[in-house]
This record gives C-alpha cells, structure tokens and sequence, in this order.
C-alpha cells in the first residue's frame, strides 16, 4: 500500500514537472534543436508519415516551428492567403494527456493571430484518436478527403480578429528618394533605436520615381519591412486627375511592382460638403470599382489588397465591408472621416465619424478583418481614438511631414505649434523644455530650438519620434 502511494507521487510530481516544462519552455525551435525534432518526428512516423530532415531545418530557420524541449514539437506554416497550416505535431509518448498539445496549439494560435492570420487548419488521418482532440480545442470538421493511402479529415478554426493594444504607425508621405534617404540618415544620427519607418504607405501617382525605387532598395537591404501602395484617390478628390487616369494608373503599376507589401484598391472620397444621395453614388462606385480592379489583378494584388471603407451611414459601411469580406480581402481601410479645409484635405475626427469608425471596427471583427485608418491627423487625434476605445490595427498619418514643412511640431498629447514664430511661452527655449518635461519627451531633433526654427528636416524628425511616444504610451 505504502509503495502504491510512494508510485502515486512520483507519477503526480512528474505530471507536475512535465507540465511546468510545457507551460515555461514553449518556444521557437533553434537550429541547434533539429537533431531531437526529426528524432522525436520518427518516432511518430506512423501516424506524421516520412519528415524530410531538409525541410524540417528550413522551417525551423522561418521560425515555423514551436518546441517543447525533449517533449513536443508543431511545425506550421503561414500562407498569403492568411491561412496558417499546421503540418506536423508530435508528443513524446510517456508526455501525452499533461495539456503539452494544448499549449503548443494556443501559441500556434496566438502567433498566427499576431501574424494577421484569419483561420487555422490542419488535415488528421480518419482512424487516429487525435481527431477527438482537435474536437475538443475547438476545431470545426469542415469535410473528409482522400489521401495518399487513407482519408484524411480537414479541421478549420477561424481567429476572430481582436483589438490590439496599440496601433502599427504607417509612416505616409510625397516625397523624393532623395528627400527620404536625407531623412533616413538624419534619423540614423539621432542615435534612437525605433524604426518609424518600418511600415511606410505612398502613392506613386503623386511621388516621383525615384520614391519607388528608393524605397524598393530599402526594403531589399531590410531598413523598411512594409511597403503599401496608396491608390492616390486624393489626386482626384483635388481635380489633379480623372478617375480614369487614376484605374489606368495603378492597373499598371501595381502590375509592374510585384514587391510591395500592399495594395490599396480604388476608391472615390465622399466629402463633408456632399449630399446623402452624392454620399450614396460614391459608396456604390466604390464598391463597383473595387471589385471590378480586384478581379482583375494578379493573385500577388489580390492577397495583399486594402480595401477603402466608405459612407456616412452605418448601411453603407457594412455593405462595403460584407462585399469585401465575401471576395476573401482580409484587410480595410477606413477614411471617411469629416473632412474641411481646400478640397477637404484636412481630416476631422467628429463624434459622428468616431461612432460609425467604431460600428466598422465591429463588423471588421466579426469578419476577421484587419482595421487601417488612412490619414486621421496628429498624435491628439490617436489619442481621441483611445478614449473612445477604438484602436485600430494600424493608422498611417502625414502630418509628421506637413506640419514639420510648415513650421511646427507637437508633442504626445499636445497640438500643433508654429515653431518659427517666437509667439506665447511655448516657443521661448524655457517654454519648450517645460512642454518637453510636461509631456516626458526628449529626443536628439529638439535638443536645440534653434534647430527647430531653422531647420524643416528635424521639425520633420522630431515630429516622427513624437508620434512614436504617443503609439507606444
């Protein structure tokens, strides 16, 4: 009896340990970890079939593999079409029914949700017990299909897209290759570590050439990851183009440009000075537009497309957003804000916009779509996304640029201020270092004031690291 209770305890202490280990230890597999992965891979070769060694080392080199030292392993693999799919998952034996699968499934899950990704799937011979398992974790069977030598069950579980904690900062802007690289080096200079141009958004209708291939080689040498396509719809908002000229324009160079990251498809900009009826054509041409230009694109375009949101009612944006949802785009972009100035080239973040964009985050969500906000303005107006609980998944923003072109700066939670003209406290040298203590912000670009009088680039700069402070508070 004694000896029964002695084995009892061994076996629960090791139970413990074991899922101490699964729940501390899972992980990316490193390439020093192939040995174990393809032993513990053959020893379920029963039920995982033959893994070639090779692959194995190039997944675990993708970071498509999850490890539980010694005890399990998944390898998956993340598709365009933001489908992960899991391709092998083992368990050591005398490991198996201590929560080791649930673990590595969750972060499978957890990274490919991370990663943008909308459904995960995975396909189990029929005669195996661990279909009740997939059962159970919350996979749905979606159907059976032949395999090599016996059929295999298919299982899909669909990630609902949740709210990030903060929004990805797209850098956007109409500048030069040679206006960038100056930039790009000023802020190398400035000895801050963050990359604000990470994700970078432009419109090549309305940049020269030199901007694409600018930032095509920045991209290729790894100094910026994304790089989305505007259509340039503002270019026919401000009777610069046709909305002929516009389709003819990006047909081509979205074509002729394989290597960006996005594309945003055609759109026409309803205005605050328009009508409901005006409203109502404009929201239809979208739609029609954007699913014409769609099919016809290549599969590169059609993976990576962004699709603009429009309306003033909440009617019109489901609409936008169910017509995109059923033709597979899995990211939206969000733009009809109220609008003023010449042309409405300025954004305004009205209480009537704020609670349509938070209907759009909704219905985005329920369809496991990504949120973008094109151009929402300066680092006040994240801030009023916030407190209204709207965070979307990413935002892009040019008035880093323009207010730095036109003489002023802000600071996170602040507005604008005409730098160049000493006026008001703030723009004495004493006022700005109590603006800078009052709002903890300190970078390389506002060290000097004179600077920011005098120069437009570190206005420019200073107005980026800003933008940063504020996404990351």
């Amino acid at each position: 009896m004694n000896e029964d209770r002695i084995a009892d305890r061994i076996e629960t202490e090791l139970e413990t340990e074991l899922q101490t280990i699964a729940g501390s230890m899972v992980k990316f597999a490193l390439p020093e970890d192939l040995s174990q992965i393809k032993a513990l891979a053959d020893a379920h070769r029963k039920e995982l079939g033959f893994t070639n060694r090779t692959h194995l080392a190039a997944a675990i080199d993708k970071q498509e593999v999850l490890w539980v030292r010694e005890v399990g392993f998944l390898q998956f693999h993340n598709r365009r079409d933001r489908i992960s799919t899991l391709h092998l998952l083992a368990i050591r034996s005398e490991a198996r029914r201590q929560g080791i699968g649930r673990r590595l499934l969750r972060s499978w899950e957890e990274h490919s949700r991370q990663c943008g990704m909308t459904v995960l799937r995975l396909k189990c011979p029929l005669d195996l017990e661990a279909n009740g398992f997939y059962a159970r974790v919350g996979f749905q069977r979606v159907e059976i299909e032949p395999g090599r030598s016996r059929p295999l069950v298919v299982w899909e579980k669909k990630l609902m897209s949740l709210q990030p904690e903060r929004s990805q900062f797209v850098a956007s802007f109409s500048a030069s290759g040679r206006e960038l690289d100056r930039l790009f080096q000023l802020w190398q200079s400035g000895g801050d570590p963050r990359n604000p141009f990470k994700y970078v958004l432009f419109s090549p209708i309305s940049c020269p050439a030199s901007t694409a291939e600018y930032l095509k080689r920045q991209k290729e040498a790894g100094n910026i990851e994304t790089v989305w396509l505007d259509c340039g719809a503002y270019q026919v908002q401000q009777g610069k183009r046709t909305y002929e000229e516009l389709l003819s324009y990006i047909d081509r160079f979205y074509r002729e440009n394989q290597w960006a990251d996005g594309y945003v498809l055609p759109d026409i900009v309803p205005l605050s000075t328009d009508d409901d009826e005006i409203v109502e054509y404009k929201v239809r041409d979208t739609i029609a537009h954007c699913q014409k230009f769609f099919g016809q694109m290549p599969n590169y375009v059609r993976e990576r497309a962004i699709a603009p949101v429009q309306g003033r009612k909440i009617h019109q944006v489901e609409r936008c957003i169910e017509t995109y949802s059923k033709i597979g785009i899995t990211r939206i972009g969000f733009g009809s804000w109220g609008t003023s100035g010449p042309n409405g080239s300025v954004n305004l973040l009205s209480a009537s916009s704020l609670s349509l964009f938070k209907k759009v985050c909704d219905i985005a969500r329920e369809n496991r779509m990504l949120v973008h906000c094109f151009g929402i303005g300066g680092p006040n107006s994240y801030n009023r996304l916030r407190k209204n609980n709207l965070i979307p998944d990413s935002l892009d923003s040019t008035t880093w640029w323009k207010a730095g072109g036109f003489g002023s700066i802000f600071f996170p939670n602040t507005s604008q201020i005409q730098i160049t003209v000493r006026r008001g406290i703030q723009t004495t040298k004493a006022g700005l270092e109590k603006l800078k203590q009052d709002t903890q912000h300190s970078c390389a670009f506002c060290e000097s004031i004179e600077q920011l009088r005098t120069s437009r680039k570190h206005r420019i700069a200073h107005n980026l690291a800003a933008w940063l402070d504020t996404l990351e508070r």
